[in-house]
């Protein structure tokens, strides 16, 4: 019994490493190069270029764990990190929203089998890719893109997600399409998958498209639960779009060389989020990379080790939400208490009290 418990902890340890080394090296862009780049004037990254905060201090300041459980999403350690914590309460909030929004890394780790009360990592993901086509920025939009690879979900659906929106507004609308290309796309998706790309991308335009027929249609497949977490992983996406799109981050060239081929024609980088890609030479720039391979065990093992490890992603996420109550009612009190209004008619209707936490801290930090 000795040698078999002997045995197994060594082939655990042994398989432990061998995740942690496979993933083990931190990808980024190095701020002196991204000093160095020639911004069009009036471009707000311009402005940010000489106060961008290096990867390794932003790893110094206890985010060492976010940032590598970011590269596990996206495959890289991203150029908006740099921006947001030139001031830090920016950071901040990002390091709440992300996690406390898209219930991670529950969702990804349990959400196929987590029942009613939780959302499988693919069809967050699609959320998220579909909220970011609706707002249109080209940097968020290519990082979803490489997140949905990663979770899984099939680069055909990605490549033709506007098309099945439009076939989703004419099937709505009574109309007969004799698309053979959309039907093709439409019966590649399940239900879930159809009404989640409706929900999130009529959530992402402005003014807001959602329609009662996608509502209805989410109300059956979907429990009240599950609804919350796919309208907050939509409503993330749809404020970041703004956000990165707004603040012209430019999109690092590694990702865009494994999502371009996934992109439809509709897909355009724009002059924020070209200002890496445009200064490459022309063969860098035509250079596709291989797609990022679907999440294997070790990257599982990696997502755990960097959520649970003193110091790591649930010890910031602790800290950061240090004094924030959980229900309702407590946390209108806190929010009266530190910017004169309770929110009430918000906080009441959230079910999830991390979702309502990570809201609240951010709330709270912002007055």
């Amino acid at each position: 019994l000795a040698l078999i418990t002997i045995a197994a902890s060594t082939t655990l340890l042994s398989a432990f490493l061998h995740a942690i080394r496979k993933h083990r090296h931190d990808y980024h862009i190095h701020t002196s190069y991204l000093k160095s780049l020639t911004i069009s004037k009036g471009a707000l990254f311009s402005y940010f270029q000489p106060h961008l905060i290096s990867m390794p201090t932003i790893s110094a300041r206890g985010y060492s764990s976010l940032l590598s459980l970011t590269q596990q999403m996206i495959g890289i350690q991203p150029i908006c990190d740099s921006v947001l914590e030139i001031w830090p309460p920016a950071l901040e909030c990002y390091a709440i929203l992300l996690p406390n929004s898209l219930n991670f890394p529950e969702a990804l780790l349990f959400g196929a089998v987590g029942g009613d009360s939780m959302v499988d990592g693919e069809l967050l993901s699609l959320a998220m890719y579909a909220s970011s086509r609706a707002n249109e920025c080209s940097y968020c939009t290519s990082h979803c893109c490489s997140f949905a690879l990663r979770r899984g979900v099939d680069p055909m659906i990605l490549h033709n997600l506007l098309k099945e929106v439009s076939a989703g507004k004419s099937r709505t609308n009574g109309e007969a399409r004799n698309d053979g290309e959309s039907n093709s796309i439409s019966n590649r998706l399940s239900p879930q998958e159809s009404t989640v790309i409706q929900l999130a991308y009529g959530l992402g335009t402005v003014p807001c498209t959602l329609t009662v027929d996608t509502v209805q249609e989410v109300s059956v497949l979907f429990s009240s639960s599950q609804i919350e977490w796919l309208v907050a992983a939509a409503a993330l996406f749809g404020m970041f779009n703004k956000l990165m799109d707004g603040l012209n981050i430019p999109l690092e060239t590694s990702t865009y060389q494994e999502t371009k081929n996934v992109m439809d024609s509709n897909y355009t980088l724009g002059n924020a989020a070209a200002g890496m890609i445009s200064t490459e030479t022309l063969e860098t720039q035509n250079t596709s990379k291989p797609l990022p391979s679907k999440d294997d065990w070790t990257n599982y093992v990696v997502i755990l080790y960097q959520g649970l490890r003193p110091g790591g992603a649930l010890a910031l996420d602790r800290q950061l939400l240090q004094g924030v109550p959980a229900t309702a009612s407590d946390c209108g009190s806190y929010l009266h208490g530190k910017c004169g209004c309770a929110f009430t008619s918000v906080l009441e209707w959230i079910q999830h009290n991390r979702f309502r936490r990570g809201l609240v801290a951010v709330i709270a930090r912002n007055f």
